[in-house]
Order: structure tokens, then C-alpha cells, then sequence
């Protein structure tokens, strides 16, 4: 079990007595504001875990929760009861404030820097794998699947839609899966024309809309890949300044970047809700897919940069991941990265996927993630110089910045690799 989930667990048994149930929210993981609103926060108010402690009085109970100590006059003493009570978890409490009425805990930050590290290195294109499903779950479709690329680019844009939401399901599904299932289910992925016609569990894929919000009939899926194909060069040239050349290479580049923003595009937005293009409009360049591969780009440039200076003897070769103090890292993004985008990864592809038996997915969130952990990453990039003067004081900053941007990385192309992209390494 991962620290986080493991506190958490611990501090639902501490409070009621038990652990927690699917639905159970109390206790919030943070994912912004961290310096503020510290990481994890839970209520103060006995009566507001009243209806957990209700619906659990029916299940067996373990030791009596100390949720009556919130009534206490002296809070920080009941909070500091159960900062004692966590001791030897992985994920300890530095401190913690009351804020209005709840209160907010601030992690030990070195430990989980080590663990969230180690774990995404050492798994490398297997981080994030959550064992949720013990039978296989087939996602089948009525509508006429695509098997060459040349095929989907006739396709109408609903259709292209319905054909990347089963790869990325399928994809969540290769990860959530345990090796041996059991048995099977299937579910199907069906447009708005076909749910009436299906009794068992379904996912519902909702339309392509044009400019006017109608269905888009008039385009194919060859129309929208060159339109993005085309924004993508646009906005390479005059947003990002990158120096464009006639070379073949740029050219597959820039066809890379055009289909694999239409995927991201189509999938940003809950998979039942209708999706609107625009491609008729040649100033509207989508700016969301650009940014994050521009910022993947980032990365892959920056960490390759480091081992040349290693090879031309400017740095020192990186040391063994056990002799690096992550207590170095003291800035708030270097935080943030870590703890909600290395180490909350495992959740969020378990978010995308759970409930898919019921016919819910949510991929818009790996969208959301990819969008979010871009936008941090582009500040902290910006804001640190991470490869800084050769100086030997500096040595020990500059290897462990660079095993956080290496696991950074992990995640990254994981991410990207469950939308069937291929990480873009220059631009």
C-alpha cells in the first residue's frame, strides 16, 4: 500500500474506528495551494462525521474513534494525539493549523521524496499499474472499427472520437487488471443512436460538434487530423519560436503532434458529453495539446543536456539514487511535482478507470493531469535554473533535482503512452 493511501486509511480507523468505504470523501488529498492548505485536510466537527458513523454502526467496528476529541477545547492537543498515534506509517505529519473548521496536515516531505522517486524509477513504463479488476472486461462497439490508420481517416468525427475513447479504456484496462482474472464482463461503448439498444452495462461516447453545436457530418477524421496537423507547425513557428526547416523529420514530427492533439482534444471532456471542434477557423489553433508536448519536449531536452555536460566532464556523473538527500528540495513546485503528479499518479489512472464494469470512465482526467502537471512544470522550469554552475557545492542539488525530473519524466510518457502518443522528445 502507497504512504498516501496508507495515512489516510489510518486516519479514517483513528476518527471513526474504521476504514474507509469507496464513497467516503472526509479526508481531502490536496493538489494545489500546498505551501497554504498543507496536503491532507479533514473536518474538525464531530457532527459532520455523524453520517459515516451512522452508516458504519452496522458494520463491525475496531477500537473507538477519537472523533470525540474534536470536541475538546484545545484542538492542537486532540491533533497532536493523532500525530502520536501515526507514528511509524511512511507518511508523517510535520505539522499541522486549523483553518476555519477543518484541519490541515503538512507531510514529512524527504521520505516520501525517496519513496516516490524510487518507486517510479524502478517501475519505470510500469508505474501506475493499480490492480482494481479480478475479470477480464471486454469493451466491444456496434459501430465499424477502424485496423489501419489509413481506414480511421475516412471515418466521420464522432466515430474517430468512439475509436480513441476504446483504445485509451483498453489501455486503462491493461493496467487495472490483475495477471490471473477469474472470469469476464463485457461492456459496451456505444454512440447516442445505439444506447437505446443495449440492456447490459455501457459506456455512452457523445457526439462531434461543429462551430454551429450540431453533429458534424461534412468532415472526416483525415480533415481534422491536417487541420491540427497544421495549428501544430503554426503554433511551434509564432507561440514557442521553434526554428522550422523543410526537413522530413519535421515534417513527421508535426504529423505526430497534429493526430496526437486531435486525441487529446476529443477526449477532454467527460466521454457522455458532446465534444466541439472547430477546423473551418484557420486562426484557432488548439493550444492545450501544444503546451503539454512542448513541456514534455521541455523535459526530454533539459535531461538530455545534463548527460552531455556528464560526458564532456562539466558535471559529475549522477550518483546512486540511496546517497541522495531529497531534503535538498525546498522549492514549493518541487513539492507540488512530487506530491500530486509523481506521487498521485497511481490514483489518478485508478480515477479514470473504476466503475468501467457500471459503464463510467472518466479519461478527461488524464487530460486534466497531463494539462495541470504542464502548467507546474513550466513554472518551476522558468523559475529554477536547474542546471546551474559547475561548482561543487552545487553538485548535490543539481543530481537530486535531476532524479525528480527523471521520475517526472516516467510519468510523463506513462501518461502520454495510455493515449497511444509517443513522448515528444525535441521541438
Amino acid at each position: 500500500m502507497d504512504p498516501l493511501t496508507e495515512l489516510i486509511n489510518t486516519l479514517y480507523q483513528l476518527v471513526i474506528g474504521v476504514r474507509p468505504q469507496d464513497e467516503d470523501t472526509m479526508i481531502k488529498k490536496h493538489s494545489r495551494c500546498l505551501e497554504k492548505l498543507g496536503d491532507v485536510s479533514l473536518p474538525l466537527s464531530s457532527k459532520v462525521w455523524r453520517h459515516i458513523i451512522q452508516r458504519s454502526a452496522s458494520r463491525e467496528l475496531g477500537a473507538p474513534g477519537l472523533v470525540h476529541q474534536f470536541a475538546s477545547a484545545d484542538i492542537d492537543i486532540a491533533l497532536g494525539l493523532f500525530q502520536e498515534c501515526l507514528r511509524g506509517l511512511k507518511a508523517q505529519i510535520r505539522t499541522h493549523k486549523c483553518i476555519k473548521t477543518s484541519a490541515h496536515l503538512f507531510l514529512e516531505r524527504a521520505p516520501l521524496f525517496n519513496y516516490a522517486v524510487k518507486r517510479a524509477l524502478a517501475e519505470a513504463g510500469q508505474y501506475g499499474r493499480v490492480k482494481l479488476f479480478n475479470q477480464v472486461i471486454r469493451i466491444t462497439t456496434a459501430t465499424t472499427t477502424y485496423q489501419t490508420v489509413s481506414d480511421l481517416d475516412q471515418a466521420d468525427l464522432t466515430t474517430l472520437r468512439l475509436s480513441i475513447l476504446k483504445a485509451t479504456i483498453e489501455n486503462l484496462l491493461k493496467l487495472s487488471t490483475k495477471s490471473e482474472p477469474a472470469d469476464s464482463v463485457v461492456v459496451a461503448l456505444v454512440n447516442n443512436v445505439e444506447a437505446s439498444t443495449v440492456s447490459n452495462a455501457s459506456i455512452l461516447c457523445g457526439p462531434v460538434l461543429n462551430e454551429q453545436g450540431v453533429k458534424d457530418t461534412e468532415h472526416t477524421a483525415r480533415d481534422f487530423f491536417q487541420k491540427r496537423v497544421t495549428d501544430m507547425r503554426l503554433m511551434a513557428q509564432h507561440r514557442y519560436r521553434v526554428n522550422i526547416q523543410s526537413a522530413q523529420e519535421w515534417k513527421e514530427l508535426f504529423t505526430h503532434l497534429g493526430r496526437a492533439s486531435v486525441s487529446v482534444e476529443l477526449l477532454s471532456n467527460k466521454p457522455q458529453k458532446s465534444v466541439k471542434v472547430t477546423l473551418d477557423n484557420l486562426g484557432n489553433c488548439n493550444k492545450g495539446p501544444a503546451f503539454i508536448f512542448y513541456n514534455c519536449a521541455r523535459l526530454s531536452i533539459l535531461l538530455k543536456e545534463f548527460d552531455l555536460k556528464v560526458q564532456q566532464g562539466t558535471y559529475p556523473d549522477l550518483p546512486a539514487l540511496d546517497q541522495i538527500d531529497f531534503s535538498l528540495l525546498k522549492q514549493p513546485e518541487e513539492w507540488e511535482l512530487l506530491y500530486v503528479y509523481i506521487l498521485q499518479y497511481p490514483h489518478m489512472v485508478q480515477s479514470c478507470i473504476k466503475g468501467v464494469e457500471l459503464g463510467n470512465v472518466n479519461p478527461q482526467h488524464l487530460v486534466t493531469f497531463l494539462s495541470n502537471l504542464s502548467s507546474v512544470f513550466s513554472i518551476y522550469y522558468r523559475r529554477v535554473r536547474i542546471l546551474v554552475a559547475p561548482r561543487e557545492h552545487l553538485f548535490a542539488c543539481i543530481h537530486t533535482r535531476i532524479y525528480l525530473l527523471k521520475a517526472l519524466q516516467v510519468v510523463f510518457h506513462n501518461a502520454l503512452g495510455i493515449l497511444n502518443i509517443a513522448p515528444v522528445k525535441e521541438m
